[in-house]
């Protein structure tokens, strides 16, 4: 069976680490977790998962370029093929990590990477945002479009090391070329998804989120998209949770779905726009 190390840094992120986490603790063989100084309930939530295959350090506060640095620990310290770039915002369901394993065991010695598209939430969890723009991860394969991470990568490339700061950083091979520029040859791109709350509470508070490293504009009012009635949600979110972790299945307000209505005609015409000059 392939060995997948989780790397994490995480910061204020109480509403959905502990699904996080709990969506891939059981395909990892070890999972590191690096803390930059949360504020909220993170740091307890995350210590409420006794699993010793967990490696958690506290590392105080650093800015976009000791992140990085961060990022380069983690990836000193793996011994295993394969890692899994995990924030603290992303929860997998089983068919997407069936699917994932399926790949990495039969990937070739020239796959050094794996694409995963995302289902980007807005609202509540009960909408996703709208892909109208033709978002298509560079050489993808013909009608991949949405949005798209590198998300595993293949520890024995050749000189693999990060460069650049957050949020722009990237894992590059020895000829410093970023691994995501090249193409099917060398990448493997998902058919499965998995759900990325980047764009919903994630902290205390809105005032909190905005105060996080480059969280601030990712608050998006917009209606969105109800996920139809027999889509399966991430079966991680229906697990017996501790008390202190938050309950997922919480609407948003009246206001704020009045206020995403009234919006999302307006941003549905830029969107639309946009592929004019995105073809």
């Amino acid at each position: 069976m392939t060995k997948l190390t989780v790397h994490c840094v995480v910061k204020n992120e109480e509403k959905w680490i502990w699904f996080a986490i709990e969506s891939i603790r059981d395909i990892a063989k070890e999972i590191l977790i690096y803390d930059t100084g949360s504020t909220d309930n993170t740091v307890e939530i995350i210590k409420t998962i006794k699993d010793k295959k967990i490696k958690f350090e506290q590392k105080g506060k650093v800015d976009a370029k000791g992140l990085v640095g961060l990022r380069a620990q983690q990836l000193k310290r793996t011994k295993t093929n394969w890692f899994l770039i995990l924030d603290g915002d992303e929860i997998w369901p089983d068919k997407t990590k069936k699917e994932l394993l399926n790949v990495l065991e039969t990937a070739n010695q020239n796959i050094w990477g794996v694409v995963v598209r995302a289902w980007n939430l807005v609202g509540d969890i009960y909408h996703y945002h709208p892909e109208s723009i033709k978002y298509k991860w560079p050489f993808a394969p013909t009608g991949y479009v949405g949005w798209a991470n590198l998300r595993v990568i293949n520890r024995g490339l050749p000189g693999l090391y990060l460069r650049g700061e957050y949020p722009l950083e990237a894992y590059c091979d020895q000829t410093i070329t970023p691994i995501q520029n090249y193409g099917s040859r060398h990448l493997e791109f998902l058919t499965g998804r998995y759900l990325h709350t980047s764009y919903l509470l994630r902290s205390q508070s809105r005032h909190v989120d905005k105060s996080i490293l480059n969280r601030a504009h990712k608050q998006k009012i917009e209606y969105g998209i109800k996920f139809p009635d027999n889509f399966k949600f991430p079966e991680v979110l229906k697990k017996e949770r501790p008390k202190i972790v938050p309950n997922p299945w919480v609407t948003r307000s009246k206001y704020e779905s009045i206020i995403g209505y009234i919006a999302n005609p307006f941003k549905e015409l830029r969107r639309q726009s946009l592929n004019l000059y995105n073809p």
